[in-house]
């Protein structure tokens, strides 16, 4: 009967001992933008069960929040409810609503334990630069991008065009998209020239290699209706309507869907395709930099991971172990394969993935040597109000509404109401 007890004692110690990291594990919620659909799911999720097994005092509630726009909703409820997610992937130009609202804290003394400069400087300057506010450091990147230039071999070649030769600058964006346009005898074009979603981000990048400028250092000031920015719209509107190369509207979804299709000779679009492409086309393609004007720059995109205030001390130090895990060299290494975004550190490119990787797909690289000439995207307080009047006037001068100037001047007016309050900060 002893031995029983005995037994029933040792068996209860091993059954406690067994459960208590289940009971004792720091749960924190995860808000990443995604759809509950696609290949990003499961990259996530893979991350994550890696992550859980090397920390297994520490657990990751995914909280998928569709696109960038609908997951900052999200997390606009729940700091609203009190209730705020332990980390989040926000777009980089969401600093500064979300330090405006006092929702996140400061990394730097994480960073520091890190080793500070020594542990930041191994990020490429151009996705660590915008994740900054007053000095401080708000988020680690994570998935970052910018546009590059994709194109079907195939049909320079059908065209009679040197596929190894793609644009470098505009006036040969035209040339070459003019000769890749195709249509049938009821003058139906079959086949664009190129493809860009007509999406302010891209823009951007047009009003950058113009010599233009989107804002100023302290978000209170816009400047699209520059001269140089002005232009930029204007050559977008003449490849549309007075070369017709190119169609007036295409969502980002649609425009690579075309360009995989062959329907699209040539497609300015997000590294974070590179991995739909290389999945999709059953064609030879490449990428290369955007064709320049006066200079050559790109607009950053993208995002990275913010802690945020409101949770216990040890969420906010379980969330900082998940930054670490899944920006490191590796994981990026690994991210990058899986997702087509740009891996955000410098050392993942001599990892030995990431050089398998990129000898199988060698224009991952391509996207990586171009991050010289990248810039901050548009940012500005009440940022998705000042997005959502460019976007709109956008639109409306590509449909004829108001010529480049008007579009953007009115924009601008409209823009600069809305930022009034702040310039007293």
């Amino acid at each position: 009967m002893r031995h029983v007890k005995t037994f029933l004692v040792m068996g209860l110690i091993f059954f406690l001992t067994a459960i208590t990291p289940i009971w004792a594990a720091t749960t924190i919620k995860f808000y990443y933008p995604v759809h509950l659909t696609g290949p990003l799911v499961k990259e996530i999720e893979a991350i994550v069960k890696d992550f859980e097994q090397e920390n297994p005092d520490i657990r990751v509630e995914p909280v998928w929040g569709g696109n960038y726009w609908q997951n900052m909703q999200k997390t606009m409820a729940a700091l609203q409810a009190g209730n705020p997610p332990d980390v989040a992937v926000h777009l980089a130009i969401d600093v500064v609503i979300l330090t405006d609202l006092d929702a996140v804290i400061p990394l730097d003394e994480f960073v520091a334990a890190e080793g500070g400069e020594n542990f930041l400087s191994d990020f490429f300057p151009g996705f660590m630069n915008d994740l900054k506010a007053g000095g401080k450091v708000y988020a680690i990147p994570f998935q970052r991008s910018t546009p590059i230039l994709y194109y079907n071999k195939d049909l320079f070649k059908q065209a009679g065009l040197d596929p190894a030769k793609p644009p470098t600058n505009w006036q040969e964006l035209v040339e070459i998209a003019t000769k890749l346009t195709v249509r049938d005898a009821s003058g139906t074009t079959t086949q664009w020239g190129v493809i860009i979603p007509d999406d302010a981000w891209l823009l951007m990048s047009f009003m950058l290699q113009n010599g233009g400028r989107t804002h100023s250092d302290d978000f209170k000031e816009v400047y699209l209706d520059d001269e140089a920015s002005i232009e930029a719209l204007q050559f977008w509107v003449d490849m549309a309507v007075q070369h017709k190369v190119m169609p007036l509207h295409r969502s980002f979804p649609e425009s690579v869907q075309d360009f995989v299709a062959g329907k699209g000779a040539m497609l300015i679009h997000s590294t974070g395709n590179l991995r739909f492409v290389r999945d999709s086309a059953n064609f030879e393609w490449d990428v290369a930099f955007l064709p320049e004007n006066k200079e050559r720059a790109v607009a950053i995109g993208g995002a990275g991971l913010f802690i945020f205030k409101g949770i216990p001390r040890e969420n906010q130090e379980a969330a900082w172990k998940f930054i670490k895990f899944a920006t490191s060299p590796e994981i990026q290494a690994r991210w990058s394969k899986g997702s087509g975004y740009i891996a955000t550190r410098i050392s993942s490119f001599d990892t030995p993935f990431m050089q398998e990787y990129t000898k199988e797909v060698p224009q991952a690289l391509v996207a990586r040597d171009q991050l010289p000439y990248a810039r901050p995207e548009m940012s500005t307080y009440d940022n998705q109000k000042v997005r959502e009047i460019f976007r709109s006037y956008f639109e409306e001068t590509l449909d004829g509404k108001y010529t480049a100037a008007e579009g953007m001047q009115r924009a601008s007016a409209e823009m600069r109401q809305v930022l009034e309050p702040y310039q007293s900060r």
